[in-house]
């Protein structure tokens, strides 16, 4: 099994560009009347935070999230709508978790669908397994929230390619 731990990742630039696209494809999508399925082949531990010995073992968030904010303070910038979004979402989790509390793609997802959404989780790591499904128990939301302990990655991979079609319209 590929050892991958996302927790030495958090924060970092790729998070940043994966996050605010996954943003404004959520919105898009939940702007629309039908309700969604999320699926999220590799989850991780769904929350991180950029205080712990693993995010500072890479450090990798210095070059992301922190960054971004030094970046918009130096600069005095407004951010991008885009951006703007993100750094909410960010602040809505922090808030409540504090200030080193960092979403990962499965509570970004969870925190823009709407009640008739789903959203399917899968995460191989027994770590970040166990991690996740304790993180997803504080949402109460085990109707709309499945996490599973399996490879279904293959699996949704050639399902959503023969969808990609519709996917792509549902965009447009």
């Amino acid at each position: 099994m590929f050892s991958y731990r996302h927790a030495f990742h958090a924060g970092n630039h790729a998070d940043v560009l994966k996050h605010a696209t996954l943003i404004a494809v959520l919105r898009h999508l939940t702007a629309k009347p039908v309700p969604i399925t999320v699926v999220d082949t590799h989850a991780g531990a769904g929350l991180y935070r950029l205080d712990s010995e693993a995010a500072h073992t890479s450090g990798e968030m210095t070059e992301g999230i922190q960054r971004l904010r030094q970046q918009l303070a130096a600069t005095g910038t407004a951010p991008t709508e885009l951006i703007a979004q993100y750094l909410e979402v960010l602040d809505h989790f922090q808030s409540a978790a504090g200030e080193s509390a960092y979403p990962g793609s499965p509570f970004i997802s969870k925190h823009l669908l709407r009640s008739e959404d789903k959203l399917k989780l899968f995460e191989l790591h027994p770590t970040d397994a166990r991690l996740l499904e304790k993180h997803v128990e504080q949402l109460e939301a085990q109707r709309q929230v499945a996490v599973l302990r399996e490879d279904r990655s293959e699996e949704h991979t050639s399902e959503l390619q023969s969808r990609l079609h519709l996917v792509c319209r549902l965009l447009l």
